[in-house]
């Protein structure tokens, strides 16, 4: 039976490469595309042998749905698979709106999803984008490191309880109805045409408006996944029987410490950390509420994000073992991820961005 691939959020960073993926990716088995987002797209590459149509639709709309499911009726014998990463992703966006969007989007598509029986029995999977960010400051006292997916979750944002309230939805709807789900957890994701998050912080380093300094005693750890890496794990998870109702957490292989991972940066960007001087944790918060009040604002909102600057302070350690023992079950243990290493995916990432002229 031939697959449609339905792409919430295709505008923007990770959707771009979830349509690279889709359409030009020789694992790719899909033969029919649906993008969607409230954007247009600013990004579609070159690919042949495959259907693809871009469908614009707000999702805290119900009535948007109805054009999605329309173009899942044109082709009656395929399997759906649904990648809904359609989301807010900023710590600075009122909360009801990051409600409206992430939470109430998420429960309008499965509604959509689950009124015909038609669309609602070729579902072969529905994987959502969630987050580590639902494990909050990975502090809980009862639990050691790295987070597994049974860590307490205790969100300590509005973005993160935006998606454990998505992640109930998502469960809701796959005891009631049976829509096989899976959702994924995601460690920070970076990589090519990224502009928010670290990526701020790649540019200022290179332009040596930011000393990368250790915070701390930079034992911490920092989770990462590289944008093609994402999509090539929700492809994965998507094939699987195994993997329908179940949480996995999706990282690299690489727990990097934050002074590695600091250094690391400040060598390839020309910008050397202060190796003999650390940064006193107290000192870097205050540091970044000035840059916050004098840093260059883009589209009215800091360039800087105050509260991703403060989830950087955290032990971010993910287990990806339980995806990892998946994997090898089913021989892809050594070929699932791309950029296992941290180091080599950042490398490749700067490498990207100074080719392109961004740093």
């Amino acid at each position: 039976m031939s697959k449609t691939l339905v792409i919430t959020g295709a505008s923007g960073f990770v959707g771009s490469h979830a349509l690279d993926f889709a359409l030009t990716n020789e694992l790719s088995s899909y033969g029919y595309v649906i993008a969607t987002d409230i954007r247009e797209l600013g990004y579609v590459p070159e690919y042949k042998d495959k259907h693809f149509t871009f469908v614009k639709a707000d999702f805290t709309n119900a009535d948007d749905m109805t054009a999605i499911l329309r173009e899942l009726r044109q082709k009656p014998y395929s399997e759906i698979v649904v990648w809904h990463m359609g989301a807010i992703f900023n710590y600075t966006i009122p909360r009801r709106l990051i409600y409206d969007v992430n939470v109430l989007g998420t429960e309008h598509l499965l509604e959509a999803l689950t009124t015909f029986d038609d669309i609602r029995q070729r579902i072969r999977r529905f994987v959502f984008w969630s987050g580590g960010v639902l494990y909050g400051d990975f502090n809980d006292p009862h639990v050691s490191l790295p987070a597994t997916e049974e860590y307490p979750v205790n969100p300590t944002n509005d973005y993160g309880w935006s998606k454990k309230e998505g992640e109930d939805r998502v469960l809701f709807f796959h005891k009631k109805f049976g829509i096989p789900v899976t959702i994924m957890r995601l460690a920070a994701i970076y990589g090519p045409r990224s502009r928010y998050g670290m990526a701020v912080a790649y540019s200022l380093m290179a332009k040596g408006q930011l000393v990368p300094f250790i915070i701390g005693d930079g034992t911490n750890h920092g989770a990462l996944i590289h944008a093609e890496d994402v999509v090539r794990v929700a492809d994965f998870l998507a094939s699987v029987d195994e993997a329908n109702g179940q949480i996995y957490n999706v990282v690299d292989k690489t727990p990097y410490t934050s002074a590695e991972l600091t250094t690391f940066l400040g060598r390839e960007l020309n910008n050397e950390p202060f190796q003999r001087l650390r940064l006193p944790l107290w000192i870097f918060k205050l540091f970044i509420k000035t840059i916050d009040r004098t840093a260059q604002r883009v589209n009215g909102e800091p360039l800087v994000d105050m509260e991703l600057a403060h989830m950087t302070l955290a032990d971010n350690w993910m287990s990806n073992k339980k995806l990892i023992d998946l994997a090898k079950r089913h021989g892809r243990e050594n070929d699932l991820l791309k950029y296992p290493d941290s180091l080599e995916g950042l490398k490749q990432t700067l490498d990207w961005y100074r080719k392109e002229g961004w740093l």
